[in-house]
């Protein structure tokens, strides 16, 4: 991740990998057929934390989303939501940027997104049953909505390093705009 936030996608060598990593360049194609490849798997282990694969919406902390006090299940949703964003969104973006120009990684960032609607999809699903949402909201565009907002790595970045905001502040905007848009209230 160090490297290719460095020096960029293209710039980023498999060979400088592997002398980075302290393996031969090889070793670094046994594991990765592509620079792509490698790169899915930098994103996936930010985004979970780990090497686990299991999906977001498996795991603990996301399952304690939509537990307790339905009103206060989207604070827990963007306090949660930052700290992703805060370990994820410069990777990401350099992901989105590339793969502007890379085919191969255009199709591992359109897998991604699918994968992260449906991630938010179960969510809305369980926030429904857990009557965190308004009963007048169409769950197919909460998922829509809630997953272009929070998955939006260039909202994340303009507002925490262009303009300052703690990551705290931008978790209270997001909280804010489900609440309002989607909440009970």
């Amino acid at each position: 991740m160090e490297l290719f936030l460095r020096d960029g996608y293209a710039r980023t060598s498999m060979k400088a990998i592997a002398v980075r990593a302290g393996v031969s360049e090889k070793t670094m194609y046994l594991a990765y057929d592509t620079k792509a490849a490698l790169l899915r798997h930098v994103i996936e282990v930010a985004v979970r934390e780990d090497e686990d694969p299991a999906p977001l919406s498996q795991r603990e902390q996301w399952r304690d989303v939509v537990a307790g006090p339905p009103d206060e299940a989207f604070a827990r949703f963007a306090a949660l939501n930052a700290a992703l964003m805060a370990r994820t969104a410069a990777i990401i973006n350099l992901g989105e940027t590339a793969a502007a120009g890379d085919p191969e990684l255009a199709a591992i960032r359109d897998r991604a997104h699918e994968a992260s609607h449906h991630e938010v999809r179960l969510l809305v699903s369980a926030l429904s049953r857990a009557e965190t949402l308004s009963p007048r909201v169409d769950a197919d565009e909460a998922a829509d909505v809630i997953w272009a907002i929070s998955t939006d790595e260039t909202l994340y970045l303009r507002l925490t390093q262009e303009r300052g905001w703690s990551d705290a502040r931008y978790a209270k905007l997001l909280q804010r705009i489900l609440d309002a848009t989607f909440g009970r209230r």
